[in-house]
């Protein structure tokens, strides 16, 4: 699980300071234009989008080629995820 949570970068979009300073510090952050550079760049980065199922329904925002995995699932999902792609996660 340790090597799982190095190889997570969370996804970070912060609209007010109150949210940045919430944050768990011990979890790497980038933010949606860092994302959205990389993506442009034609990194190898893999999304996961991992809002739960009201969270991801109810919402305008969806990131292209995101996969989805619901966050109660990690322990099946994370057995696959690949070792040589950089992971963003995604979550509300």
């Amino acid at each position: 699980m340790e090597r799982l949570y190095k190889l997570i970068i969370a996804v970070s979009i912060m609209f007010l300071p109150a949210i940045a300073l919430a944050a768990d510090d011990n979890v790497p952050r980038i933010t949606k234009e860092e994302l959205k550079a990389k993506m442009d760049k034609g990194e190898e980065v893999l999304v996961l989008d991992v809002r739960t199922g009201g969270s991801y329904t109810g919402s305008k925002i969806k990131i292209k080629e995101a996969i989805r995995f619901a966050p109660n699932d990690i322990d099946v999902w994370s057995k696959n995820l690949p070792k040589d792609k950089e992971i963003i996660t995604y979550c509300t």
